[in-house]
């Protein structure tokens, strides 16, 4: 006798699987809720990212939440995303968005800041270019792809975070 048959014949038993399997879901979802600090949204953690204002030369450590591109000290600055190869470190390539994307981005910060939102990362409008090369592309462009891709011959890669 199949296991389709157990339960046809027993519907106490496959009410009480589904019940195991509704107390699992729900003891899950309570379990991943809890615990994230007095609002009950995710733990407080800093949140970083690298920005550079001179191609790419030297970069600084700054809130993430900010949408590049942005004004730092009279600089326009960018996102910078940075990694170790063989222990020499360098900005791979950098980020910023459109400006219809940063307006859309901003708004959705504002929103989030006042329900306690967790935002996904824009994936439209995002423009990436490497140090040194004067084109930014669409991250979404085939061009971008390969621009986003970090360079390591030997393959002994690590991204560097603040």
């Amino acid at each position: 006798m199949g296991l389709r048959e157990k339960l046809n014949d027993n519907p106490n038993i496959a009410t009480g699987i589904t019940i195991t399997v509704i107390v699992i879901v729900v003891g899950f979802i309570v379990y991943s809720t809890m615990g994230r600090g007095p609002s009950g949204g995710p733990p407080p953690v800093e949140n970083r990212a690298f920005y550079t204002v001179d191609d790419g030369a030297t970069w600084f450590a700054e809130d993430a939440t900010k949408v590049p591109p942005f004004d730092h000290n009279g600089k326009q600055a960018v996102r910078a995303k940075v990694y170790r190869c063989d222990g020499k470190t360098f900005v791979n390539h950098m980020e910023r968005y459109t400006p219809e994307a940063q307006k859309r981005l901003q708004q959705a910060y504002a929103r989030a800041a006042n329900e306690a939102d967790v935002l996904p990362p824009e994936a439209s409008g995002v423009e990436v270019k490497s140090p040194g090369e004067g084109q930014w592309v669409l991250a979404t462009d085939p061009r971008g792809a390969k621009i986003i891709a970090p360079k390591c011959p030997s393959g002994n890669l690590e991204m560097v975070v603040p």
